[in-house]
């Protein structure tokens, strides 16, 4: 190699400086205490190849390449990416101002101050060149509380940009689950619900199939009708159709863990197969499972006390009203319905949204049932409105589109009842009909709903906690990671 060639200079000074010649000799020795790697001591050099930081660009694995540039996601239009400056490039005249990601990167000269890469961590006094702190180190979000405007742009290597969401990131996030893994997302709920709507179906058949008859004897002979039994319905039908409502929401709730961790995944690019999906969640059964009961008790015991409450204010106000205390007991009627219905389902609706992170907290952050639903108390603390109003819009959607491609099926059910009733085939029909529309309907909206959840969970950390720095570590690093990635940081 010629004098000419060897022209690069490795100290990080310009080639027209002291001692130009960029050699060994003329490099500067490192000044004691300079910035190293964590573990490292200062006065040995930087592990990886050729002194070059160990995170790099994915696909690079340990090793930075100077003629990498990030892609249309990551690099601001106008302004150069890291193959012109950083990694340990020597900034030649006049680009300083020019490294890759807005201000000032990697490759900054020694002594200076400069805005690292996304805006917000400065780079240590003395540090040499072409080194910087790791991403996301000690940061919180540098895009606040929302998205950039004419900032640096978050990268994207999955179904939402890495920096606090939008409701429209949220809402087309949950979509691009759906979109870019069917085979899981909608084939595991296939799967499972197809399974945990049987019983359901074979009571609605026979329901149906009660009901026809009586519809039937009702309209044929009104006299013959037993006024002591007006809904002959068979007990074996009434048990298998709540029996099978109940495990239908066991299948529900086997769904929300799995997809879970497939839309945790999703959000840093990974697509998880069932088989996957499965791994990352079987060990974390138990929980979902007591997590789903704890919060199916503590919901049914605040609708029977506001159902109580609620009644016996009602029946009381009659009472009053009927026993000449008019005044009174129109008042009383009022609080009744008023305070006791209206302030227990806002009471309800308010203990829900607090607790409905619990269910992405056990899964991906694998804490129990108590102290996933404190986790969840305290990460809506001061965010209730915007995630009621995120998760009120959503269940809008989700049930106008349930409700959309379920009343065909409904209406179909109900036909042969009407055209043969008492007959078994009709009956039979009417169950499949049931049991097809259910379980294609909840293969569709069980997928949204959790990925609603889950993203709206990590934007909230994302805001809170800078979970999104941790995510940007990751993704720029090139290597697949698991849940654990969202494990909280130990608190100091």
């Amino acid at each position: 190699m010629t004098q000419e060639d060897d022209h690069r200079d490795t100290s990080g000074g310009s080639p027209d400086g002291p001692g130009g010649g960029g050699t060994p000799e003329s490099a500067p020795p490192p000044e004691p205490g300079g910035w190293a790697a964590p573990g490292q001591d200062p006065s040995e050099p930087a592990a990886g190849t050729g002194g070059q930081p160990e995170f790099a660009p994915p696909g690079q694995g340990g090793q930075a390449h100077h003629g990498w540039r990030p892609g249309p996601e990551q690099q601001p239009p106008g302004q150069p990416g890291y193959g012109q400056q950083g990694y340990g490039q020597t900034p030649g005249p006049g680009q300083y101002d020019q490294a890759g990601y807005g201000q000032q990167g990697y490759g900054q000269a020694p002594g200076q101050y400069a805005q690292y890469g996304y805006g917000q961590q400065q780079a240590y006094a003395g540090a040499p060149p072409g080194y910087g702190p790791p991403p996301g180190h000690g940061q919180q979000s540098p895009y606040g509380h929302g998205a950039p405007h004419g900032g640096p742009r978050a990268p994207k290597p999955g179904v939402v940009a890495l920096r606090p969401m939008t409701l429209g990131d949220i809402l087309n996030g949950a979509f691009s689950v759906i979109r870019n893994n069917p085979r899981t997302t909608v084939g595991l709920s296939l799967v499972v619900m197809a399974i945990a709507s049987i019983v359901s179906s074979v009571g609605f058949s026979g329901y149906m199939s009660d009901y026809g008859i009586f519809l039937d004897q009702a309209m044929n002979d009104p006299a013959s009708v037993d006024p002591e039994d007006p809904l002959p319905f068979s007990a074996w039908s009434i048990i298998a159709l709540y029996g099978g409502t109940l495990l239908s929401y066991a299948g529900t709730v086997l769904i929300t863990g799995l997809l879970t961790a497939v839309i945790g995944m999703a959000v840093l690019g990974r697509k998880l197969n069932p088989s996957q999906a499965w791994a990352a969640v079987k060990g974390r059964i138990g929980a979902v499972v007591g997590l789903a009961l704890l919060q199916l008790l503590i919901f049914f015991g605040l609708t029977l006390v506001i159902t109580v409450v609620g009644l016996v204010g009602l029946f009381l106000g009659i009472f009053l009203a009927a026993s000449g205390s008019e005044a009174v007991g129109v008042a009383v009627i009022i609080a009744a319905v008023v305070l006791g219905f209206g302030g227990g389902i806002a009471l309800a609706a308010w203990i829900y949204v607090r607790i409905y992170f619990a269910m992405p907290v056990v899964v991906l952050e694998r804490l129990g049932v108590g102290g996933a639903l404190a986790r969840s108390w305290r990460l809506t603390q001061g965010s209730w409105w915007r995630v009621f109003g995120i998760v009120l819009l959503a269940t809008v959607l989700i049930g106008f589109v349930g409700s959309l491609l379920s009343t065909p099926f409904s209406i179909v059910a109900v036909i042969p009842s009407f055209a043969a009733p008492g007959e078994t085939w009709a009956a039979v029909v009417a169950g499949a009909v049931i049991y097809v529309g259910e379980v294609l309907v909840s293969s569709v909206t069980a997928p949204f709903t959790v990925g609603v959840a889950t993203l709206l969970y990590v934007d909230l950390r994302m805001r809170r906690e800078g979970l999104d720095l941790r995510l940007h570590e990751a993704a720029l690093a090139g290597y697949e990671a698991g849940p654990e990635i969202y494990l909280p940081e130990p608190r100091t």
